[in-house]
């Protein structure tokens, strides 16, 4: 057996950076990865911004992590002193490969990568940048999203290979002339069916209410629709809120639960109380593995205005929970309109609820949908394929 076993001198060692550790799309992606990447194979170092979940998951499957501090998205000494944190990094851990997720780590990480190449002569560091959703297209002004674009594009010629979690974003990659085609590649993001649990339906409701602060409120008997997101403006909230205030009106019995934490949260509880909703929307916060109480839902909707290809859309498929989301990046790739879910153009209330009270009145459709969702996360959105191609780049 000991013959079989790699030397430590031919395992791979890769170093993934990434700008925030509190939880969300690119964070998922990356637990995922190094947690089904063979130990025996590859050596590997998480470094990450901030103090956030992720550290305490990977602590949990014992992957090493290290913390860069000054990671921020306002140009200014602290980029120039994260560069160095990342460029020490290097120095000490000496990788194989580069891996980058997201804008801030893709931008700062890739200088820090080649500029330790050509000073150490390590001519044989591979960068690979994954990015989920281009930054240039997030509702900022057009001055940042043109520092954004800027930026991909400058650091481009620095990065050995980009991956993109749909096709959307690459031909957005290719139409703005971010890198030459051929150097940018999309892997789905993938789940194991073998792996993702589920709490039952009547168990994870009675968790979902016990999370309700108003204790007269019970939803076991109520129609409940939700969405698990981290409360930013990318993510469309305001208009599911704005959205419950048109459903109220036809159907009375509908509650909205939102599980995640942000800074909208403050704009989202105004919203509430304007449209008088305090009895049917529930904001309650973070909750750890969320997904697990998607069985809860009658529905599952996400309202997002700029998207990748969202993990959470693969956990209601997977969790059969009928959905409906806004048609917008690779959203389509997953779903298709009418047959495993329902699509509507993003910031719009009234096609929103519109697409909620047709799931929620024709059973059969929600049936048909789940039917076909489950076929699709089972055949198209693996964890074994996501893996696969990653690795094939190592």
């Amino acid at each position: 057996m000991g013959l079989n076993k790699p030397k430590i001198n031919t395992m791979k060692k890769i170093l993934f950076i990434i700008t925030k550790s509190e939880m969300g799309g690119a964070q998922r992606f990356l637990y995922e990865l190094v947690t089904h990447l063979d130990a025996q194979m590859y050596v590997i170092l998480v470094a990450a911004g901030r103090n956030g979940e992720l550290f305490e998951k990977l602590f949990k499957k014992d992957i090493k992590t290290a913390r860069i501090r000054n990671f921020s998205n306002i140009p200014g000494i602290k980029n120039f002193l994260a560069f160095i944190e990342i460029f020490n990094l290097l120095r000490k851990f000496r990788p194989d490969i580069l891996y980058l997720l997201s804008s801030e780590a893709g931008f700062i990480g890739s200088l820090a990568g080649s500029f330790y190449s050509l000073l150490f002569w390590r001519e044989n560091l591979k960068i690979i940048y994954r990015i989920g959703g281009w930054a240039f297209k997030e509702p900022h002004n057009i001055f940042i999203k043109k520092i954004y674009l800027w930026s991909e594009k400058f650091s481009s010629v620095l990065k050995d290979i980009i991956i993109v979690n749909s096709e959307f974003d690459r031909q957005l990659a290719i139409k703005n002339k971010i890198t030459k085609p051929n150097k940018i590649t999309t892997i789905y993001n993938g789940i194991s069916l073998n792996e993702i649990k589920f709490f039952l339906t009547e168990e994870a409701k009675k968790f979902i209410n016990s999370k309700i602060l108003y204790s007269k409120f019970y939803i076991l008997n109520s129609i409940l629709i939700g969405t698990i997101a981290n409360l930013y403006k990318n993510k469309g909230l305001e208009f599911l809120v704005k959205t419950m205030s048109v459903i109220k009106g036809q159907m009375s019995n509908v509650t909205l639960m939102i599980i995640g934490d942000g800074p909208e949260r403050k704009n989202l509880e105004k919203l509430i109380k304007k449209y008088k909703l305090k009895n049917n929307v529930f904001l309650l916060g973070a909750i750890p593995d969320a997904y697990k109480y998607l069985k809860a839902l009658d529905l599952f909707v996400l309202p997002s205005i700029k998207e990748g290809q969202p993990w959470v859309i693969l956990e209601a498929m997977a969790a059969e929970v009928p959905i409906v989301a806004t048609n917008i990046a690779g959203i389509p790739e997953m779903i298709e309109n009418g047959k495993s879910g329902l699509l509507v153009e993003p910031a719009d209330p009234a096609a929103l609820a519109n697409a909620i009270e047709k799931m929620l009145a024709h059973p059969s459709l929600a049936q048909e949908c789940i039917k076909n969702a489950s076929i699709v996360v089972k055949e198209k959105f693996n964890i074994t394929e996501m893996m696969e191609k990653n690795e094939k780049l190592f």
